[in-house]
């Protein structure tokens, strides 16, 4: 976890409350503002990273976002489905500014996710979560070739979910071009899903451990 949650609760709860008033103050004046003047809407684009990074630390402490690594995260996870998304601003501020933009980045941030999975399975193993959970996640963490090796299937993405990575192109934006170490576009357009339940998760345990020590060393 990053070193925002190694704080005591208390500070964590002041600062994320913090955070999350100052978050809705840009929301109000866009929002006064564009009744009587509607172009001053489109700075909601501009807003999402805002409110994206601010809201973070309070998803997180009320359970709307679990961690099971530094970088990934379950959105409203439960025991029917695990919506798997990498971390965002406020993660790769806390845990990866210590990485060079590039090739160093990327592979930690490769590590992260694969540490997330192992976790995954390690709590299935203990029964916390059951076998039949289905885990999805968007196909940026690997290639599709190797998600299908591990015993992912990938499926054909809901118009939300390409709605939804349009309104987050900012920080995918920034995110990617750091993790390319230059300036990059993200292939939004071409994203697909990943599926794969619990007990077919276990099954890709050995193959993912592998994989992990290959990039730790």
């Amino acid at each position: 976890m990053n070193d925002f949650y190694k704080q005591p609760k208390a500070f964590q709860w002041i600062e994320a409350t913090l955070l999350l008033i100052i978050g809705f103050l840009p929301a109000t004046a866009i929002f006064e503002i564009g009744y009587s003047q509607p172009q001053f809407y489109l700075l909601l684009i501009i807003y999402v990273p805002v409110i994206q990074f601010a809201f973070t630390p309070f998803f997180k402490l009320i359970g709307v976002y679990r961690y099971y690594s530094p970088m990934l995260l379950g959105y409203m996870a439960n025991d029917r489905q695990i919506d798997l998304h990498s971390g965002g601003s406020f993660d790769y501020l806390f845990a990866m500014r210590k990485y060079k933009a590039g090739i160093e980045l990327r592979n930690a941030l490769l590590m992260y996710h694969l540490q997330g999975l192992l976790n995954i399975i390690q709590l299935i193993e203990n029964k916390s979560i059951p076998e039949t959970v289905n885990i999805i996640g968007t196909s940026y963490f690997f290639k599709n070739r190797t998600l299908s090796k591990l015993g992912f299937e990938i499926v054909n993405p809901s118009l939300f979910y390409r709605l939804n990575l349009f309104v987050n192109f900012i920080d995918l934006f920034w995110m990617y071009s750091l993790s390319q170490g230059k300036l990059s576009i993200p292939k939004i357009w071409n994203a697909q899903k990943a599926s794969i339940t619990g007990i077919k998760l276990v099954e890709s345990k050995n193959r993912l451990e592998v994989l992990y020590h290959k990039m730790k060393i």
